[in-house]
């Protein structure tokens, strides 16, 4: 709310923006965050309120995960470090918000990295500092987003027993809720039992497990359920080209073009890419059979038995 006077109170506007950014990166509108983030840190970096700070956290944690959305890690862990570094004490829970987020991000930016120890090491920590606090409404979404996090987690490490068992153990807490949120993560959790019981070789379960993301969310028009319904049809494909099911494959393969239209967006891109590689190598490999089969000799005509 503005003061007397009509200026609005600096912790509000520092809030509505990194309010702002946050939707931002949701969205994929990088270029929109960054300025929203790089203007609260300039004007509050040295402020000593307490909510000025929180959202100078904010600002460093949600310019890293810009930033590593658009492939620059190494940069977007210096901001995490940042945020580690100035704003974390375990008497300050006025800023705790900002802290976890850090975490999160940090821990989703070493998972893309490759570094499944050192993410699943920082996921232990943000769920052990604020697992007790998860119900506070600042911290409720970086704690259960944590939680999903260490699905993919086990999936990378190949851990797939202990992924299968997490996601439905989630899956019993979340499905059928209607906050929006817990949709998202009820997606995450399927998602992620659908890859490790691909990962543990129960072809038919996962296949089945693929397909219910997509057809649960394949009309949501969130961004981060149409990337997570790519990520859920390119599963499909790979497991169907892994079993030699060709023409199925090619079908999957379309279904992640179509999927993704004409303009795909950044999250969209890798399914993307991916189909469009297969489908040609699946294209010609059912060509050369069809030939392959049209070449064959053609069995001799079956002798009539001659009447008695």
């Amino acid at each position: 709310m503005p003061d007397a006077e009509g200026a609005m109170p600096p912790e509000v506007e520092a809030k509505e923006k990194m309010d702002r950014a946050r939707a931002c990166i949701r969205s994929g509108d990088l270029d929109e965050a960054i300025p929203l983030c790089d203007e609260v840190y300039r004007r509050f970096t040295l402020s000593k309120s307490p909510a000025l700070q929180l959202q100078v956290a904010r600002a460093l944690g949600h310019r890293g995960a810009a930033l590593s959305e658009k492939g620059m890690f190494r940069e977007a862990l210096v901001h995490f470090d940042e945020v580690e570094r100035r704003f974390w004490s375990p008497r300050r829970p006025e800023l705790w918000e900002g802290i976890a987020w850090g975490m999160l991000y940090r821990a989703r930016v070493l998972l893309e990295m490759n570094q499944e120890p050192m993410c699943s090491n920082w996921l232990e920590r943000l769920l052990s500092r604020f697992g007790a606090s998860a119900q506070r409404p600042d911290l409720r979404v970086p704690v259960e987003m944590a939680r999903t996090a260490v699905l993919a987690a086990h999936n990378q490490a190949e851990r797939f027993e202990a992924s299968l068992s997490l996601s439905e153990a989630l899956l019993k807490e979340y499905d059928g809720k209607e906050d929006p949120f817990l949709v998202e993560q009820t997606a995450v959790s399927l998602l992620q039992r659908a890859i490790a019981l691909q990962g543990l070789g129960h072809v038919d379960e996962a296949l089945e497990a693929f397909d219910e993301v997509d057809v649960r969310y394949s009309e949501d028009p969130d961004p981060r359920l149409r990337a997570l319904v790519s990520t859920a049809l390119m599963g499909r494909a790979i497991v169907l080209l892994r079993e030699e099911f060709l023409p199925e494959a090619l079908s999957a393969l379309d279904a992640i073009l179509e999927h993704a239209g004409p303009n795909p967006s950044r999250r969209l891109l890798e399914p993307v890419n991916f189909a469009k590689f297969h489908h040609e190598v699946v294209e010609r490999e059912l060509r050369l059979e069809r030939e392959r089969r049209a070449r064959r000799p053609k069995p001799p005509p079956l002798a009539r038995p001659k009447p008695r």
